[in-house]
């Protein structure tokens, strides 16, 4: 076990769902990690290794007079490298120019309020509008720069390997995922040439080896890699499919990143959930406010939707914790003797379980170590006691990754005052559509609702409210749940995304072409 309460919560989140996911990571980043990695294979779904690009002077270059660090340092490309900039491509009001039009591709994060979040120079991004702006998050300590594995190279890693299981057996969608997105990372040659010609004139050159990450353990060799806790799974077939029809949408690589960050964060949401049913037999629900939070009664039913979501999440998490607990004290056997050594050192106790940095519930673990004499009260009450010393971790690590990617994805969020509830922003209402209506095919909108319903579990209107039993258990006047149904209808109206034909008939329709149409052409 690791030492402290986030290190049982980090292992945990690792069995469950894999290492690992990190709250503190955005919805954009899971997309630009996940191209990075795509793109360091050489576009290949089933690498055992790809390379990284770190692209330090570049940076320096494009972010200068950014804070470095949290000491409020200022990062400065060197003089002599500057120099040779304004010689090469002209005076310095023309370099200016070109590192503006760089500073205007930066991607902005968000933190749960709204606010800008506060990264260094290099923990920035740019729009991925060529694979020549990918670069990994780097990890500055002192004069000395390397690569950073807590946001970079974790969620995007994962999200690979999803996919790469998802397409097993699926070679022509594997392919076309391949060329497609290689296609899309390499169309825009003007940009390649300017940001190449910018790193030779600063030596800004990549090492082929050092800088290479593993996808796939080696038992040669130590270093850290990504791993899910399962490889087979329909989830993985399904976010595969789904990736495909999106990514061969006639649109350009700017307005696909914003899809596919919706896509993605939705897919990871719902590969969380389901690692966390108790049954599989289980369906998980999520009743949706279309109203905006401006009917109190929607709203706090999309919030009650969302808690018991957020209770599933954290009982199989105290689950695993007391299955966890007992297998280490199965490991160590004898548990009466050791009763004796413990409670004479209770800090021999702490060390042998990982908590030696624990701050609250000490005092009780104490007194359980001098109460406790036999194996089955000592497991029960113990158990207890840990959960409890951990589980505000666990809320607060593992329960805070689903709401960022849930907010960062655009289906759920909070305002001030009000908790946590799902909704739909326009960004992914659109790509709910995209991705489950056929380029150029159309929909009825009541068919729709049902679709969702059963693939996603969304709840929205009258029918699937009845369905579900929601209907009967909130007790709520039909109406709310037509205003609800209704508000969605009018969203979908005004985005493009429904054509009215009649009050009885609306069809929703997915208005671009596909690539692949061309193609066949």
């Amino acid at each position: 076990m690791v030492t402290g309460t986030e290190g049982f919560s980090t292992q945990l989140a690792a069995k469950i769902w894999g290492h690992r996911f990190m709250d503190g990571q955005k919805g954009a980043e899971y997309v630009l990690e996940f191209l990075n990695v795509l793109a360091g294979t050489d576009y290949q779904l089933n690498a055992d290794k790809y390379k990284r690009t770190k692209a330090e002077s570049f940076r320096k270059f494009i972010f200068e007079g950014d804070k470095e660090g949290s000491k409020n340092d200022i990062v400065e490309l060197e003089a002599e490298k500057k120099a040779e900039l304004y010689k090469e491509i002209g005076d310095k009001d023309r370099v200016m120019v070109v590192r503006e039009f760089f500073r205007n591709l930066e991607v902005p994060l968000y933190d749960g309020r709204g606010n800008l979040a506060n990264r260094s120079w290099y923990a920035k991004s740019l729009y991925p509008l060529h694979e020549s702006l990918l670069f990994f998050e780097l990890r500055k300590k002192g004069k000395s720069i390397s690569y950073e594995r807590n946001f970079f190279a974790r969620g995007g890693e994962l999200y690979y390997l999803m996919l790469s299981y998802g397409t097993e057996g699926q070679d022509t969608i594997r392919k076309e995922i391949q060329n497609r997105i290689r296609e899309l990372l390499q169309k825009n040659r003007s940009i390649e040439n300017i940001v190449e010609k910018i790193k030779d004139i600063l030596c800004d050159t990549e090492s082929s080896d050092s800088d290479e990450a593993l996808l796939k353990k080696d038992p040669n060799n130590g270093m850290e890699c990504p791993e899910l806790p399962i490889t087979e799974h329909p989830l993985f077939t399904k976010f595969s499919n789904e990736f495909h029809q999106v990514i061969h949408l006639n649109l350009d690589v700017y307005e696909m990143f914003h899809l596919l960050i919706s896509l993605v964060c939705f897919q990871i949401v719902r590969y969380m959930y389901e690692r966390t049913k108790q049954r599989e037999e289980d369906k998980i629900t999520m009743f949706v406010d279309c109203l905006d939070g401006q009917v109190s009664q929607i709203l706090k039913l999309s919030s009650q939707s969302f808690q018991q979501n957020e209770i599933m999440v954290h009982e199989k998490f105290d689950t695993e914790l007391s299955q966890l607990f007992i297998d280490k004290v199965n490991e160590m056997g004898d548990i009466e003797r050791k009763l004796t050594v413990w409670r004479n050192n209770p800090d021999e106790f702490f060390k042998q379980f990982g908590l030696g940095k624990l701050r609250s519930g000490k005092q009780r673990i104490i007194k359980l170590l001098n109460k406790c004499n036999a194996y089955d009260e000592f497991i029960e009450q113990m158990s207890s006691a840990i959960q409890e010393a951990v589980s505000s971790q666990l809320k607060k690590h593992q329960l805070s990754i689903i709401r960022g990617v849930v907010r960062d994805g655009g289906m759920g969020g909070f305002r001030t005052g009000t908790n946590y509830r799902y909704f739909m922003t326009d960004k992914f209402l659109e790509m709910l559509v995209l991705s489950n209506v056929k380029p150029q095919c159309s929909i009825e909108f009541s068919e729709f609702l049902q679709h969702i319903y059963e693939k996603y579990g969304f709840i929205v209107g009258e029918d699937q409210a009845k369905i579900s039993g929601l209907y009967e258990k909130s007790k709520l006047n039909i109406s709310y749940f037509q205003k609800n149904e209704y508000a969605l209808r009018e969203k979908l109206k005004n985005n493009g995304l429904l054509v009215e034909y009649s009050d009885a008939t609306a069809m929703i329709r997915n208005p671009y072409h596909s690539v692949r149409e061309k193609v066949s052409l």
